[in-house]
């Protein structure tokens, strides 16, 4: 690379590096470039689970907080939600814990938990899952799918499938009339939902509440699959006179979480951490199931962790958007210091060999100096020639600002005077070639110009 190309090709390398380092803050911190700062969440249906919260949020926030707009992602359900967080279509989802979808994002907040309980009529005998061997059991489908936690909960304890009976919602109280099912797994929340529904069934068709069976092995089940949490239900948790369930239970249950995509900056989910406590109270007014709001876990070897910067807020240490952007501008500092470290290496490589050329072109002068002057050498056509190459080599060098003025004359004049030796040369040869003077020609003629012509070429062999 000639010396006139290397500045262009520095400041081009520093220009990318800033585009660059401009181009990841804007990444991170899209807000900083607009007056609003957009946070892209998907949820499933809005009337569902996790869709009224961000409805909810989302009116809050335009209310209280307005350069933080939320943009709704709709998609038809909360495994949809978990595949366009995953896809990068949301930087936020609603999501399940146990979502294969939302295995790589971070927890923002946990909206609400969702647990499986075993409910049986009242007059039954069971007092555990155990005691329910060959009975049929039937599932309450969503979708038209069984729920997840419900499979891991009968593949825990070994029911086969061919004693599960799917039910759909409306399909239960018929099942139950019919006794087509001595048991009901559901899988809902603690509150308004599918278990309260189905307990209102139960209290319809057999005019009692249903039994809650307790779950003892629900740690065991947790631990076997650690998507999963061993929880309790309070007695009374699905309405009381007489209550349901009749005493606290345990059971297992999968958390509902607010998911951010893991290269969400820490500022953002300190700040999302921060705007959903500060607005859980409002929420909760409007959507009663937002009382189960609350912080994640800030254990940092749980399934789904919560995102570093949750943590640090929770922890009291709230990520700082110019320490963050330091960081940034540290990071660009340093593959701008390496950049310019290899460009300098590059330079001193070009340097040296540029050195060692020139020095053996210098080199050469000596050389050609003792042909200029020794007779019977190379041939001086020959070391014209060479002359005439070298020549050539210092002005494109000196042109391209490659040599100094100082090597450069002082090349030139070494040059100039192997010519002028040449040439004296050359004269000398013609001179001592040149035919013997005519018969009547002065006789003293002859000596005076074969001394002349002897001078001559001692006074070039000796220069």
């Amino acid at each position: 690379m000639h010396g006139r190309w290397l500045l262009p090709v520095l400041v081009f390398g520093l220009v990318m590096v800033l585009a660059g380092t401009v181009f990841l803050v804007w990444r991170t911190y899209p807000f900083i470039f607009s007056r609003a700062y957009v946070l892209r969440i998907a949820t499933g249906p809005l009337a569902g689970e996790g869709g009224k919260f961000v409805t909810a949020f989302r009116r809050e926030l335009a209310a209280a907080h307005p350069r933080v707009r939320v943009e709704v992602v709709s998609t038809p359900s909360i495994a949809a939600s978990a595949l366009a967080l995953k896809n990068g279509e949301a930087d936020v989802a609603v999501a399940r814990r146990d979502d294969p979808n939302a295995a790589e994002g971070r927890s923002i907040f946990v909206l609400r938990k969702l647990a499986a309980v075993v409910l049986v009529p009242a007059q039954s005998s069971a007092e555990s899952v155990a005691d329910l061997a060959g009975e049929r059991i039937g599932v309450i489908t969503r979708d038209g799918a069984v729920d997840p936690l419900a499979r891991a909960l009968l593949g825990f304890y070994g029911v086969d499938d061919k004693r599960v009976v799917q039910l759909a919602p409306a399909d239960l109280a018929a099942g139950l009339q019919r006794k087509q099912v001595h048991a009901v797994v559901v899988v809902g929340p603690v509150g308004p939902g599918p278990i309260a529904d189905a307990v209102q069934v139960f209290r319809k068709v057999t005019r009692k509440p249903p039994t809650f069976l307790d779950l003892g092995e629900a740690d065991a089940i947790a631990a076997r699959f650690p998507v999963y949490e061993s929880i309790d239900i309070a007695q009374g948790a699905f309405g009381g006179a007489p209550a349901a369930p009749a005493d606290d239970i345990s059971t297992v249950g999968a958390a509902l979480l607010l998911v951010a995509r893991p290269s969400l900056s820490n500022y953002a989910a300190g700040e999302l951490t921060r705007l959903l406590l500060a607005t859980k109270t409002d929420i909760a007014a409007t959507v009663p199931e937002a009382g189960q709001l609350a912080a994640p876990s800030t254990d940092r070897d749980v399934v789904l962790p919560a995102h570093p910067g949750t943590i640090a807020y929770l922890n009291g240490d709230t990520p700082d958007l110019l320490d963050e952007t330091m960081n940034y501008v540290y990071y660009a500092s340093m593959f701008t210091g390496a950049f310019g470290a290899m460009a300098a290496w590059a330079s001193s490589l070009r340097n040296r060999r540029q050195i060692r050329t020139l020095r053996a072109r210098i080199e050469r002068l000596p050389t050609l100096l003792s042909e200029a002057r020794t007779p019977g050498a190379a041939s001086l056509d020959d070391t014209e020639r060479e002359l005439d190459d070298l020549a050539d080599w210092f002005v494109e060098r000196f042109v391209a600002d490659e040599i100094s003025a100082e090597v450069f004359n002082s090349a030139t004049m070494r040059m100039t005077h192997i010519r002028e030796l040449i040439r004296r040369r050359r004269a000398a040869e013609m001179a001592a070639s040149t035919p013997a003077p005519a018969a009547d020609a002065p006789a003293a003629a002859a000596p005076a110009a074969a001394a002349s012509a002897t001078d001559m070429l001692s006074a070039a062999v000796t220069r």
